[in-house]
């Protein structure tokens, strides 16, 4: 059975999860002793608003507490977003998160699917304005997208965010990995946030909390913000998930020092793969996509290496895996494994 998502229940010693991808540095001591340090608000009901992290979160990003909203995690934003719009079409990419067709089928709306080129290492390019039409209602972008780790480049993205406010298109993108990568604020969607934009993102994978979820949307319309702060359940975001997000929102060092060892490690693995005759696509983000031989997986696990299998990605094969970007040294054995497979 392919598991729905990455990450295993627990490692051991003699294991390593490449599965899921989680910032090798891990957890910052700030963000760890912020959830302790709450426990005693535990009796307590969490603020439903997240009135704090909001304004926190409005300050970092300049822009209006109104309209910004918190959840436990991204999944249940993307969720919260779809069952609040209602849209009727919509368009996604192939292959990208499930989740965001999972939300889409439960109020019956009708996917159209802008399928990504293997030979241009799955980019989105200008082409997908061709998918979107005078019936679309919603479109979700993924930026890096999972699992393909590439970033949208920002005239791409500001033609597509251009397109869709004047055609009255909601576009939601996907920010959750953008943390991990080099010059992030110049492929964010913030640079082009029309009234019909949602930007999506967690705290979840940059600070290792999946444990504790934790996730926030950035609107460009109070109206839309409203709307979807009233979808989902009331107390959405737990009282030691505020905590660790205020910590997280101080720790710009921490976020440098990650982009910086994730670039290295990234290209690093890279290299040895491609050397081991692995295909590896371009990627920017905390994880990359790559082609081998089918039994990869399984030759991985009797070594002690969980990989996230991509065939129940649409659009992806069973010759593609997703490989988490980890340590070095936890990287040097991921290699070694991958010699051994292939026997070099």
């Amino acid at each position: 059975m392919i598991p729905k998502h990455g990450g295993i229940l627990s490692e051991t010693s003699d294991s390593l999860d490449f599965s899921a991808n989680i910032n090798p540095l891990g957890m910052p001591d700030s963000v760890r002793n912020a959830i302790i340090q709450s426990a005693d608000q535990w009796t307590q009901y969490p603020d439903p608003v997240c009135t704090k992290l909001t304004q926190g979160l409005a300050q970092k990003y300049n822009i209006s507490a109104d309209n910004i909203i918190c959840g436990n995690g991204a999944a249940d934003l993307i969720f919260r977003i779809v069952h609040a719009l209602k849209p009727k079409r919509a368009l996604i990419c192939t292959p990208t998160f499930s989740e965001y067709e999972s939300a889409l089928d439960e109020v019956e709306c009708k996917i159209a699917r802008f399928r990504l080129s293997e030979q241009d290492d799955f980019d989105v390019g200008i082409e997908i304005l061709r998918s979107l039409t005078m019936e679309t209602d919603i479109c979700f972008l993924c930026s890096p997208n999972n699992p393909t780790g590439s970033r949208i480049a920002p005239d791409v993205l500001k033609k597509v965010a251009d397109y869709c406010n004047t055609n009255a298109i909601t576009l939601v993108c996907d920010e959750s990995f953008l943390g991990f990568t080099e010059n992030a604020a110049a492929y964010s969607l913030r640079n082009v946030l029309h009234e019909t934009g949602i930007i999506l993102s967690a705290f979840t994978k940059l600070f290792a909390i999946p444990g504790i979820r934790l996730g926030y949307i950035c609107c460009g319309s109070k109206q839309i913000a409203s709307r979807i702060r009233s979808s989902g359940q009331y107390w959405s975001v737990s009282v030691p998930a505020q905590a660790a997000g205020l910590a997280a929102l101080q720790e710009t060092a921490f976020v440098a020092q990650t982009v910086s060892y994730v670039a290295e490690e990234r290209g690093f693995l890279t290299e040895s793969l491609r050397k081991c005759g692995i295909k590896v696509y371009r990627a920017d983000a905390n994880f990359l996509l790559i082609k081998a031989q089918d039994s990869f997986a399984d030759e991985m696990y009797k070594r002690g290496i969980y990989v996230r299998r991509c065939e129940n990605f649409i659009g992806l094969t069973k010759q593609h895996f997703r490989l988490a970007v980890r340590t070095h040294s936890e990287n040097l054995r991921l290699i070694r494994a991958a010699e051994e497979v292939y026997a070099i």
